[in-house]
């Protein structure tokens, strides 16, 4: 296959998790057993070092996001994450300047931008979410962001000092022609924010669960800056930051301001982590199979010792790791959700029924295998009564531990 960024057809494939389901595919009672399941293999460019998923592997975006379960707002932590973003941004730019938010979800950022004086308005795919955003009265357009939707904002806020794109832009399909949007829509002056999961991160932490459909793309600083060069844009600052088991958040300007320090420092820990070699990603990979044998056997075990198990978490990532370890219901009794619009579902492809949390006062586990890892420590404090039961926590990543 062809490189998506740079046309290069040096691409070799590195990784193969089998056929799965849709990460966010979350089942009603009626649909289980019926949802479709595709490849999901990754592949190394060679020329541009971008990693992304197969041509065989990939699903068309409608399919994926116009309905959409995941609400970021549900999640304290991303919620804290965004309205800190918000103050960063407020800092870097006037009162009443123009932000545009892609992938808006709920309103999760528009909500912090608009009460410190912003002129926050969002694009959002998924009509529940646009819809529930338009309702608390942060302006939202219901519809993938393309020219329609840059000629609108022009209209009716004018060009953007700042865009802002988290989480969203490993998800595209056609970057060039969303790269040219985002350079028709921002001001001469203004800058593009992005943030992406961290290729760095995966590899080191081995956190393959952020490996699913809707992310096309696993970047690395490198990588994003020779998409960005194609454009006639670059990369002026750079940071690692915390969310979704480690982030990079990249700021892209139109103009020749000078990088910041961190482009460098960022460059040389790649260098270190030899992000730009194939073999790196195939010492990855066998490691990783490794690690799924290892999760593999323990629940084998707690399965032939009768054990209760619950799951804590229904993070799309834990699709990944749940299907790729070949969890079901047989072996995971239910997984509890905070989110009220997964609860009363059905995790794709291993059919385990999605409860509240009440359900773990009347049917305490044996063992809690907390599937939102990054927020284990939040979690546990959440559910130390249940520690002083008896139940023991299992947290399968960076590496797997039982605390008990």
């Amino acid at each position: 296959m062809n490189c998506r960024s740079c046309g290069s057809n040096s691409t070799v494939q590195f990784l193969s998790l089998g056929r799965q389901p849709l990460a966010n595919n979350f089942l009603k009672p009626e649909e289980v057993g019926k949802e479709p399941l595709y490849p999901l293999d990754l592949v190394f460019c060679e020329n541009c070092t971008l990693v992304q998923l197969s041509d065989e592997s990939f699903v068309p975006r409608d399919i994926l996001f116009t309905h959409y379960l995941y609400a970021s707002s549900v999640a304290g932590g991303l919620r804290a994450h965004f309205e800190q973003l918000a103050k960063t941004l407020s800092n870097l730019v006037l009162k009443g300047s123009v932000v545009v938010d892609i992938g808006s979800n709920d309103g999760v950022l528009l909500k912090p931008l608009k009460a410190l004086g912003m002129s926050a308005v969002g694009v959002e795919p998924a009509a529940n979410l646009a819809r529930k955003a338009n309702e608390q009265g942060l302006d939202t357009l219901n519809e993938f962001f393309g020219r329609n939707a840059v000629s609108t904002i022009v209209s009716r806020y004018g060009h953007a000092d700042v865009i802002t794109a988290s989480n969203v832009f490993a998800h595209l399909d056609k970057i060039h022609g969303f790269i040219n949007n985002v350079k028709l829509l921002l001001k001469a002056d203004g800058f593009f924010l992005v943030e992406i999961q961290y290729i760095a991160d995966t590899i080191k932490d081995m956190t393959y669960d952020n490996i699913y459909h809707e992310h096309v793309f696993y970047y690395s600083l490198h990588s994003l800056t020779r998409l960005f060069e194609r454009h006639g844009m670059r990369i002026f600052k750079a940071e690692h930051i915390g969310t979704h088991g480690g982030s990079l958040r990249v700021y892209v300007c139109k103009d020749n301001r000078i990088p910041d320090y961190s482009i460098e420092q960022l460059t040389s820990h790649e260098k270190e982590l030899q992000l730009h070699r194939l073999e790196t990603y195939q010492t990855f990979a066998d490691e990783l199979m490794k690690r799924i044998g290892e999760l593999r056997n323990l629940f084998s075990t707690l399965k032939q010792q009768g054990k209760f198990v619950a799951g804590y978490g229904a993070p799309a990532k834990s699709s990944t790791m749940i299907n790729s370890i070949k969890l079901d219901s047989d072996v995971i009794e239910y997984v509890v959700e905070d989110a009220p619009l997964k609860q009363g579902l059905y995790t794709p492809g291993s059919h385990v029924p999605i409860v509240g949390p009440e359900v773990l006062e009347q049917k305490p586990p044996d063992y809690i295998i907390i599937f939102a890892w990054n927020y284990a420590d939040d979690i546990m404090k959440k559910l130390e009564k249940f520690k002083k039961q008896g139940s023991k926590f299992v947290i399968p990543m960076p590496k797997m531990k039982v605390i008990e």
